[in-house]
């Protein structure tokens, strides 16, 4: 369709440009009955400011293109294109990204710059076809301890994020340490050399070098909202154990699950010769798994049957928590439900550990060592441990680099 008043077209379109056309609305009904034909849409630069409600009507959708437009969040129906692979919303204003992008499983390109994010879905980690995700230029304040599922194959961008003073360990660990950054200016992370105080802050680092001594506030993540300071120390809360426990629980059945299935992004192939599988936007056959729980008061044992022995085995897809608490865990409160599906803020930084942590948090702050192209500069580290003997355990040969730090006072309750 080359115009939005052309006649209707005799034949199939797959791409529609409809870039710089005035677009005050996402014109979904300009497709007239045709939407499952629809494979990729540009509508760069409009006046577009939210998608439709019954955007799953584009069943077959690959490339969804809407930089430029004035776009202030996604609905959760984006879970619905089940066979988007790229999706392009910078240069809008969105506030924030919906967790059911972790719906989306065959996305692989999420471009997100130039928008007004102060932070990131938890769920994105559940994208593992996700291979380049860019968040460049907005607001952010703190990343997630694991943003992307893995380091090594996705390209993870967030330069030019002025408010970002810190980031977590592990990610930098496993992504920016010894290696040189593609930005000549990350713009970001920077080390205050002078008090930097925030309104919003809620540690309080105390840095020192050679003899001047001042202070800096960094963000941690609103979820962890029972910090534990250094010094005597108290237990998580029954409410915070359970969660821990419970979120193990179906974490272990989800990669029962996977580990029984051969995962969608597998390049190891079956012969697929059962004519009762369905197929899915790729053309892979996904089978159902008859799957049997059974729960008792001590235990809760699955039993999964995925293959008969006479049956050759098929691409299948992976399962994530939040599909396991979609099917078999009903009975847990809807509150519950939501932090359970979303996932825990971080996992226990001591490698030993690794326990999930939804509420109560011990921190630690380090510097470590960031290569940009024309010089290395320093940046502070945050650590996110369930207890202080982990942090202890974890401080170990890092005594050189450890910093200070106490709650903000507006964060201290008597």
């Amino acid at each position: 369709m080359s115009d939005k008043n052309s006649d209707r077209m005799n034949y199939p379109f797959t791409v529609l440009h409809w870039n710089y056309r005035g677009f005050t609305e996402f014109p979904l009904q300009q497709l007239r009955g045709e939407e499952t034909d629809i494979t990729d849409i540009y509508l760069k630069e409009n006046l577009i400011s939210r998608l439709p409600t019954d955007i799953g009507r584009l069943e077959r959708l690959e490339s969804l293109y809407l930089s430029g437009n004035d776009i202030t969040e996604l609905s959760c129906e984006i879970a619905k294109l089940q066979c988007l692979k790229c999706l392009d919303v910078s240069g809008n204003r969105l506030k924030r990204v919906p967790e059911v992008i972790g719906d989306v499983r065959g996305l692989k390109f999420l471009i997100l710059d130039d928008n007004e994010l102060t932070e990131l879905p938890l769920r994105l980690n559940e994208l593992r076809g996700l291979r380049y995700l860019s968040v460049c230029d907005n607001k952010l304040r703190w990343l997630p301890q694991k943003p992307v599922y893995n380091y090594h194959h996705c390209e993870f961008r967030f330069w030019r994020n002025t408010d970002l003073k810190t980031i977590p360990y592990s990610l930098w660990f496993h992504m920016l340490r010894d290696q040189q950054t593609r930005s000549l200016n990350i713009g970001c992370l920077s080390v205050p050399q002078f008090q930097h105080l925030l309104l919003h802050g809620r540690c309080r680092l105390k840095l020192q070098h050679n003899s001047r001594v001042w202070e800096v506030d960094v963000e941690c993540p609103p979820h962890h909202t029972n910090i534990e300071e250094r010094g005597p120390t108290t237990p998580p809360s029954l409410l915070e154990l359970s969660m821990r426990k419970t979120y193990k629980i179906i974490k272990d059945i989800a990669n029962k699950l996977s580990e029984e299935c051969l995962s969608v992004y597998s390049e190891r192939s079956y012969d697929e010769e059962n004519n009762n599988d369905t197929k899915n936007c790729n053309g892979e056959t996904i089978v159902d798994n008859n799957v049997d729980i059974n729960y008792t008061s001590r235990e809760l044992k699955c039993n999964v049957e995925t293959h008969r022995k006479d049956r050759p085995k098929a691409k299948l897809k992976y399962y994530a928590p939040a599909d396991v608490l979609d099917e078999y865990f009903d009975f847990v409160p809807a509150v519950l439900k939501v932090d359970l599906k979303t996932g825990p803020v971080s996992c226990c930084e001591n490698v030993k550990c690794r326990k999930p942590m939804f509420d109560f948090v011990t921190y630690e702050f380090c510097l470590g060592k960031i290569v940009l192209i024309d010089n290395i500069e320093d940046v502070i580290l945050s650590a996110a441990f369930c207890s202080q003997s982990c942090a202890n355990v974890w401080k170990g040969g890092k005594t050189n680099t450890i910093i200070p730090w106490s709650l903000s006072p507006q964060y201290i309750s008597f």
